[in-house]
């Protein structure tokens, strides 16, 4: 691990050099077994995390108490930024998936160097911003729900969904009608004519089989190909509420960091006016 690991970091990557190294001091290392929870979701926090070593797993509960993934972090990646902001319960839980090391900032430390150092809060302010401008322009390349199912489609779901659909348009129905006329027809004038039909009217039992037969398979087609619309339509919701779950998560928790930062900067601006005023 890089011994400036704050400059992998994007809210502290740009600060400068001696107050990265300053920072940096105020880390504390904690050890962590695996399947340990490191926080809980909705628990009040202090403390920002840096995965020294390890991988943790970030996590959320649905609305039915299920479990829903968020993520993995490995080494150099974080979490807790929001907390360390303003001191509010955790929005998701993290529990280690192997045995971790993580480096820990208190906030305490860390409110005490932003009175040393304004500067860095009004810098992590256009951070957060440029962070919350980010998530929406990846909200809008999601990608399409059919696309990923078509990735996913085997040959014969293709082959199937392609028939259901040709056997369900006009055309086809046209051809059908078409060709069942010329079959009666046809074989109606061998009879009168004297001659022996192939399918003997008027029970026409060959062309019964053969409808029976075509609606029977065209039924198994459109069955499959309902299966797969019926899949279709549960990745879509699913990937429709992680989507939601997601950007919902994304935008609280910038709206509290830029909330928190606002406030902290303007405390530190009053605290920087009232030394000038106290020294004039």
């Amino acid at each position: 691990m890089s011994t400036d690991i704050l400059s992998t970091i994007p809210l502290f990557a740009k600060l400068p050099a001696p107050e990265r190294a300053e920072l940096e001091a105020l880390l504390k290392t904690q050890e962590y077994p695996a399947n340990r929870p490191i926080v809980w979701l909705g628990e009040q926090g202090e403390d920002f995390y840096i995965v020294k070593h390890g991988k943790v797993v970030v996590s959320c509960p649905d609305e039915g108490g299920k479990e829903v993934l968020l993520g993995h972090l490995g080494p150099g990646q974080f979490f807790g930024e929001i907390s360390l902001l303003d001191g509010g319960p955790r929005t998701a839980t993290v529990r280690t998936s192997v045995d971790a090391s993580m480096l820990v900032l208190s906030r305490e430390d860390f409110l005490q160097f932003l009175t040393k150092h304004p500067d860095a809060a009004i810098y992590m302010l256009g951070i957060l911003g440029k962070r919350q401008r980010d998530t929406n322009e990846k909200l809008r390349g999601i990608r399409n729900v059919n696309d990923a199912v078509a990735q996913e489609q085997t040959r014969w779901h293709a082959i199937a969904e392609r028939i259901a659909t040709v056997s369900a348009s006009q055309w086809f129905v046209l051809v059908n009608l078409l060709f069942f006329g010329f079959w009666m027809a046809a074989n109606v004038l061998l009879k009168n004519a004297g001659r022996t039909p192939w399918d003997d009217p008027p029970s026409f039992g060959t062309l019964g089989f053969m409808v029976t037969i075509e609606a029977l398979f065209i039924s198994l087609f459109v069955l499959i190909s309902q299966g797969q619309q019926n899949e279709r339509d549960r990745i879509r919701a699913d990937l429709d509420y992680q989507v939601n779950l997601k950007a919902h998560q994304e935008v609280m928790q910038l709206h509290h960091k830029l909330e928190r930062l606002g406030q902290t900067v303007a405390q530190l601006g009053a605290r920087v006016q009232s030394g000038d005023a106290a020294e004039q």
